[in-house]
Order: structure tokens, then C-alpha cells, then sequence
């Protein structure tokens, strides 16, 4: 009898010891998600910051070529050649800052929709970025892939892109391309853009996809869950509503 009086006692006093160590770690455990989300919340304040002072310098630089181009001071040409270096040094940091998810290949959902990725260009990882549906910060999948600049390339390529996923030109583009062949040039105005949906249309498709090429030959493939997007959006704007 006297053995089990002091069983008792110890087999309380042993649970009191395990609560009281796991009262401790899930309060320790507590302590540490809160300053790791702190240290989090803190370094995205300072990439926003050092974003948003990027995006002021280039704001600044190019302003200052465009003054001096209407001022007479240089010429159009020498302007272009000046703002085209801007942007390939502060525009690509500031594309840098602002790119949270880097991507080099299509994802899934993007190969499902009939996309493709071109052979014979770059990407250019600076500019390249997804979002996905299956991050909550997110909602959606998105995606922009840029190609480094070869033009011939790059046309040949974006017309193969835009047949297997069934993209068509845009009417702009065709009526551009009769212009140019009436004129016996392929070269009057360059560059080419597919796309799947017309910009304030009723109708839209829930994903929007456009394959373009610029005048200077960079590649571009974009695609977007608008649907999803649009609830996002929504979704945000009511959180920061006040009650």
C-alpha cells in the first residue's frame, strides 16, 4: 500500500514536469515563428524600399535623356542609345529587385495549356519570373519568359509557339504584315504578337496568353489565370478594408 502512495505522487509529479517542458518549447517555438515572420515581414519592407528607390533613379536618368532629346541638346538616335544603356543597367536591377520567383523552364500548367519554350534563344533570367495557385501569398499561376534578342530567331520560333497552342495573330499584326507585303519589305515595322483574348473584351478566356517579338527581337511568352487573379484582387482588397 505504501509503495503505491508514492507511485502516485510520482507518476504526477513526472506529468507536471512534461507538461510544463512543452508548455515551454511550444512557447519557445512560438517565440521563433514570430521573429523568423518578423525578420521576414522586415526584409520585405527593405526590398520594397530599395525596390522603389531603383525604380525612382531610372525614373530620373531617363527623364534627363528625354529633356536633352526635346531640348535639342543630342539627337533622337543618341537619346535611344542612351536610355536603351539606362534600362540595361538600372531597368535589369530594378527587374532583379522585383522578380521574388525566378524561372528558366515552362511549369506544368503552361506545357497543359500547349505552350512551348523556343529553340535557339537565351532566357533571360532577370526578367523571367511564375507565380502559382498553389502559394496562399499568391492564388494564381502566372507566368512571363523572356528571351534574349535574335530577331530572325525569335520570329521563326514565336510562329511555332503560336500554331501548337493554337494562338492566333493579332488583327493589328495582320493588317501590319498586308502593309509591309504590299510594300514589298518585311521590314517597315517589325516584330509580331499572338494573343488569345482582345484587351476590354466581355468575353475572355480564363487564361490570357500572348507570344509577342519586339522591334529589337526579344521574345516574350506570357500567361495568366485572369480568373483566379481577378479573385485574388478581390480577396485583397476586402482584407484591407476596415471593418
Amino acid at each position: 500500500m505504501q509503495k503505491n502512495i508514492y507511485h502516485i505522487p510520482l507518476l504526477l509529479f513526472v506529468s507536471i514536469l512534461i507538461l510544463t517542458s512543452c508548455n515551454e518549447e511550444k512557447k519557445k517555438d512560438d517565440s521563433e515563428k514570430f521573429q523568423n515572420k518578423l525578420q521576414s515581414f522586415n526584409k520585405s519592407i527593405n526590398k520594397v524600399d530599395h525596390t522603389i528607390k531603383l525604380m525612382d533613379s531610372l525614373e530620373k536618368e531617363l527623364s534627363k535623356v528625354k529633356e536633352m532629346r526635346d531640348a535639342g541638346t543630342i539627337s533622337e538616335s543618341e537619346a535611344q542609345k542612351q536610355m536603351d544603356a539606362i534600362n540595361k543597367t538600372l531597368g535589369r536591377k530594378v527587374a532583379r529587385s522585383t522578380n521574388y520567383h525566378p524561372v528558366s523552364t515552362l511549369p506544368g500548367w503552361a506545357v497543359q495549356l500547349g505552350l512551348s519554350a523556343p529553340t535557339g534563344l537565351t532566357i533571360d533570367s532577370d526578367y523571367s519570373q511564375s507565380t502559382s495557385e498553389n502559394n496562399p501569398d499568391e492564388g494564381f499561376n502566372s507566368l512571363l519568359m523572356v528571351y534574349k534578342p535574335n530577331y530572325e530567331t525569335a520570329m521563326k520560333q514565336a510562329a511555332i509557339i503560336a500554331a501548337r497552342a493554337r494562338i492566333p495573330m493579332t488583327p493589328e499584326y495582320k493588317t501590319i504584315r498586308e502593309m509591309n507585303a504590299q510594300a514589298g519589305k518585311d521590314d517597315i515595322i517589325k516584330g509580331v504578337a499572338y494573343m488569345n483574348f482582345e484587351p476590354g473584351a466581355a468575353n475572355q478566356p480564363q487564361y490570357a496568353i500572348a507570344i509577342t517579338v519586339s522591334e529589337k527581337g526579344v521574345l516574350t511568352i506570357s500567361a495568366t489565370d485572369t480568373k483566379k487573379m481577378e479573385n485574388q484582387l478581390q480577396k485583397g482588397l476586402k482584407q484591407s478594408q476596415p471593418n
